[in-house]
């Protein structure tokens, strides 16, 4: 009951930060801090959830106003494809890279290390112009035009934002499992387990991954907002039809309120899901 409670607080505490956070445009009136207006526009967002069906936003193709509503699941679907899959990958790609880094010796450790450093420093935009740059090299060498460099208002594109945005929080996740397979090695048990003859692909599958799970969870937790305004940026240059890209393009704080209500609500279910899922020994060293 006691987690069911913290949790509930959390998000009453957040449907008001949100709020709060959607009437923000109304903050500043002719260069000026109006807290009057602010708190004028947190009331007008509050009767705003009264008539969420209502909401509606300027369609440029159609060139009328439509319904919010029932325009927003094909932009959700392209944003979470896209989120998903380059989490999947990321993450898949990082955990094998912590195998091999684990296993290796003191000199392909330092060329290891000094590399991902390297890379994780390099800024998110050199990757989505380096993504887009060899797939037209590709196409000029080969022919191949099947890979897509920008999105219009009736086509889709996937693959090059899944790459960059793959990318960038692989490096991410590779920094932060780098830092705590060093941690994990300093624990008496794990000397104890390699003393006993276990070989390093069960240490790290069957004891040291275990151990650093729920806080590489914490870690993805604590900076998913880093994360989603990657996406953002990938969706606005890429031209994705995606929910963060359609944020941009229509501002307006009704509709800014919908967006962040629809990106919060499953992230807090997620949460919700895996605090219960993961068992509670592997959380017995946070």
């Amino acid at each position: 009951m006691t987690y069911i409670a913290r949790k509930f607080a959390h998000l009453v505490i957040a449907f008001f930060v949100l709020i709060a956070i959607s009437a923000l445009p109304t903050i500043v009136v002719q260069t000026d801090f109006s807290l009057t207006s602010y708190w004028n526009g947190i009331q007008q967002q509050l009767n705003q959830l009264q008539k969420l069906d209502e909401i509606t936003y300027y369609n440029f193709t159609a060139q009328t106003d439509l319904l919010l509503l029932p325009a927003l699941g094909p932009l959700v679907k392209e944003s979470v494809i896209i989120f998903t899959t380059a989490l999947a990958v990321s993450t898949t790609l990082g955990l094998l890279y912590a195998y091999y880094y684990y296993q290796s010796g003191r000199r392909v450790r330092t060329v290891l290390h000094q590399t991902s450093q390297t890379l994780e420093m390099v800024p998110d935009l050199f990757w989505l112009i380096f993504s887009q740059f060899l797939a037209i090299s590709i196409h000029r060498a080969t022919g191949f035009d099947r890979i897509e460099v920008a999105g219009g208002f009736a086509e889709y594109i996937r693959f090059l934002p899944i790459v960059t945005l793959t990318l960038t929080t692989m490096f991410f996740f590779i920094k932060w499992l780098t830092i705590h397979i060093h941690e994990q090695e300093a624990i008496p048990y794990l000397e104890l387990a390699q003393a006993k003859g276990i070989r390093p692909g069960g240490l790290f599958w069957k004891h040291l991954l275990p151990n650093i799970i729920y806080r590489f969870y914490l870690f993805f937790r604590s900076n998913i907002i880093t994360i989603l305004s990657t996406l953002l940026i990938v969706e606005y240059l890429f031209n994705v039809q995606g929910l963060f890209r359609f944020a941009v393009y229509n501002p307006q704080m009704e509709i800014l309120l919908v967006i962040l209500f629809v990106i919060y609500i499953p992230i807090f279910l997620l949460d919700l899901f895996i605090e219960w899922i993961i068992p509670n020994a592997w959380k017995g060293g946070i």
